[in-house]
């Protein structure tokens, strides 16, 4: 959870120094710069691809989340999102920054971008790196928030250029986070589901009860805001979202979602990782009814129906140092750490 409370803050404006103007990076020897368009999804979805396999092998950006990501109300193409592109037009780089709109706590400028892997080490990175910083600190300055100002981004510890990137300029290795993952094969431990509750299966008429409860449950974990209506319709409407392997359990007394396991299935991801494999987007349990075993055990059903859909393994990311013992609770159901991330930050 981020600390708002010790002191008060100034206006971010007030924090940041940005630049009045901010220019694409310059030409350098067959590499050149423009504003992206929302047609260039497909080819920025071959680039992640090129990038990915190298970068972060273990998750694929699907076409549908690149599309939706420039469609997104908070980006201005023009201003936000830039590609570099080689004498044939090739898309060789491309980069975007987006001052996110849920700003409860916390304002953040968001970078995301990747170099082609046969481009690198010629210093498109850097310059990459350096317009998507200069234009964060504009987006940064326009804040009259009283709240700390993050220019944030992440990377699989497996991307030791762009580690070294971000270190170079200052940013700090804020948060780990340990992708863990679970044999299906293996048995699967028996939980009892407290009385009190039924376990529902994620439909329609749920949809907003369940952003609610999402933000509600996340609200002390690090660095999370609030998601927006209208993202949260989008982010449910991505063909990877899996209601039909999602599951709620609802108080019998109230009908209140008392906690959720919402699960996403990319089968691009399966023939580069070799198994096939649910994708535990979050699983949350509301204040008042943590440490009673619905977690683990509405977990445990989502697991089952995993295998019985066939399923190799149950994947899922948790902060290394989760508010609500998170780690321990997913080690104790057979899950086990294959990888790391870490969120890179410049605070303000």
């Amino acid at each position: 959870m981020t600390d708002q409370t010790a002191s008060p803050l100034p206006p971010l404006r007030s924090r940041v120094t940005a630049p009045e103007r901010v220019d694409l990076p310059d030409a350098r020897g067959d590499v050149t710069w423009r504003p992206m368009v929302r047609e260039d999804a497909v080819a920025v979805h071959a680039l992640r691809r090129a990038s990915g396999r190298i970068d972060h092998p273990a998750y694929i950006v699907t076409l549908e989340e690149i599309e939706r990501d420039l469609e997104r109300s908070e980006i201005d193409l023009v201003r936000d999102a830039a590609l570099a592109q080689d004498a044939q037009g090739e898309i060789v780089a491309y980069g975007s920054v987006v001052l996110l709109s849920s700003q409860s706590t916390l304002v953040r400028s968001v970078l995301d971008g990747a170099v082609h892997p046969a481009r690198r080490r010629e210093g498109i990175g850097e310059q990459l790196l350096a317009w998507q910083e200069q234009r964060a600190l504009q987006q940064l300055a326009t804040s009259e928030k009283t709240l700390p100002g993050w220019i944030l981004s992440f990377a699989d510890e497996r991307a030791e250029g762009a580690l070294a990137l971000f270190s170079k300029r200052g940013f700090e290795f804020k948060r780990w986070w340990l992708e863990l993952s679970r044999d299906l094969a293996e048995p699967l431990p028996v939980v009892p589901l407290d009385d009190a509750v039924r376990v529902v299966p994620v439909t329609d008429e749920w949809s907003e009860r369940i952003r609610e409860a999402r933000n509600d449950v996340f609200r002390d974990h690090w660095g999370s805001q609030p998601i927006p209506a209208d993202t949260w319709a989008d982010l449910m409407g991505l063909p990877i979202a899996r209601p039909d392997l999602s599951w709620l359990a609802v108080d019998r007394a109230t009908d209140e979602i008392v906690a959720f396991v919402l699960t996403t299935v990319n089968e691009e991801e399966w023939e580069q990782v070799g198994f096939s494999h649910g994708y535990v987007e979050y699983v949350g349990v509301r204040r008042t009814f943590r440490g009673r075993g619905i977690a683990q055990a509405l977990l445990v059903h989502a697991l089952g129906v995993y295998r019985e859909r066939g399923l190799d393994r149950a994947v899922l990311d948790v902060d290394s140092e989760s508010p609500t013992g998170a780690v321990g609770l997913y080690e104790h159901l057979g899950f086990r750490a294959v990888n790391r991330s870490v969120s890179l930050v410049r605070e303000f």
